[in-house]
């Protein structure tokens, strides 16, 4: 099994109404440039607001594919907000990653290495 979530670059068309004109034009999504996925704990590296402080742990709730570094974290509580990729550390990786539970990755089980 592979990730839930695929960050394609596909062209798609957006739609607008301008002037009483009906405009098209076509988007690509930009890179996804960061190895988080939904379900990570991450450490907010730079104060949004009074709710989220710097230092503190949230869940990643979602990643939009067409916006893939702009995060949303959520807290404790329920509570959700969007943040940039930059103020962003990884603490710990939750989601599957290329089919492979984190759980049963070698960094994972260190304790079961020979000294």
């Amino acid at each position: 099994m592979t990730s839930p979530i695929q960050f394609s670059r596909k062209p798609y068309t957006v739609t607008y109404r301008k002037d009483g004109e009906t405009h098209k034009i076509r988007r690509r999504p930009p890179p996804k440039l960061h190895d988080m996925l939904p379900t990570d704990v991450v450490q907010l590296t730079r104060k949004k607001n009074d709710d989220y402080l710097e230092g503190e742990e949230f869940t990643i709730k979602g990643i939009n594919p067409r916006h893939p570094n702009t995060i949303q974290i959520e807290d404790e509580d329920g509570n959700a907000t969007f943040v940039s990729h930059y103020d962003l550390n990884l603490e710990e990786k939750r989601g599957l990653r290329n089919g492979v539970d984190p759980r049963d990755l070698p960094e994972q089980n260190r304790y079961l290495l020979w000294p």
